[in-house]
Parts: structure tokens; sequence; C-alpha cells
């Protein structure tokens, strides 16, 4: 059968109206999908970025220490007198906590330690993975923190 003129014009226009439907339901679908990524990635950040944490370690005696985490920076002071320990660049990844000396009283000077952490609601646990700096390895590994206010 033959269409006339007016017939085909509606019926390349029905086709270009469906095509450009689905080009849009395609183009927010894709739209959808970044914005899932995009949320889902910001989220995945770091469990201890900007938190801190209060533990006792046995330094010379048995000192309550503060771990201050930044975005990438971690600083340990002590809990009554704010005197600086240790300052220190993390990263964390799958819960386990790659630390390395920046400047401090350790002579853990270039050494990477790598902790596992478990976080079970204010409380966390740090156990040794590996760390060739037996100054931080002796003092870190199995200690329990609370987190602070």
């Amino acid at each position: 059968m033959i269409y006339p003129d007016f017939q085909r014009t509606y019926i390349i226009n029905d086709v270009r109206d469906v095509y450009s439907k689905l080009n849009y339901s395609l183009f927010m679908k894709k739209l959808l999908s970044l914005f899932l990524v995009t949320i889902i990635t910001f989220s995945a950040k770091s469990q201890l970025a900007q938190s801190r944490w209060k533990g006792s370690l046995k330094l010379e005696n048995m000192t309550d220490v503060v771990f201050d985490f930044g975005k990438d920076s971690l600083i340990a002071y002590i809990a009554v007198d704010h005197t600086p320990l240790e300052a220190m660049v993390y990263t964390d990844k799958d819960q386990t906590l790659t630390i390395k000396k920046v400047y401090g009283q350790s002579t853990c000077e270039g050494i990477l330690g790598k902790y596992k952490y478990e976080i079970n609601k204010e409380e966390m646990v740090m156990t040794l993975v590996t760390d060739d700096c037996y100054d931080r390895s002796n003092v870190l590994n199995g200690t329990k923190w609370t987190k602070a206010k």
C-alpha cells in the first residue's frame, strides 16, 4: 500500500517522537546513574576523617592520648595538656589505617605502619597488620579507643 504524502509525514513524525522520548529516557537514566555514583563516592570517604579518639598508651607510663584525624593528617597528643607526640599522614582503605610519621618523638622516620581497625558504635580497636617501627607497633597494637567529642 502506498501512503499519501500527508500520512507519510505523520508516520515519520510519530517515529521521531518515539525516538526522541527514548533518547530522553536514556539520558535521564544515565544522569540518575551518574548522580548515584557521585553520592556513593563521596559517602565512601574515610571513617576516621575529621574525628578524634581517646585511648591509653604505655609510653614511659600509661598515658591518655588523643588521636586527632584530619582529612589526611593525624596528630597524636597527650590528653591532659595537649602536648604533641607525633604528627603523621595517613590513608584509610578497607578499614586499614596506613600511617607515616612526619615529625615527633618516635624513631619511625619514613617507616609505614599498617593497622586494621574495627569501629563498633563509639569504640575502635587497632590491630597490627605490619609495622617495622618497634616504637610504634609495640605501643599501638591491640589498643582500644573511645570516640572523643
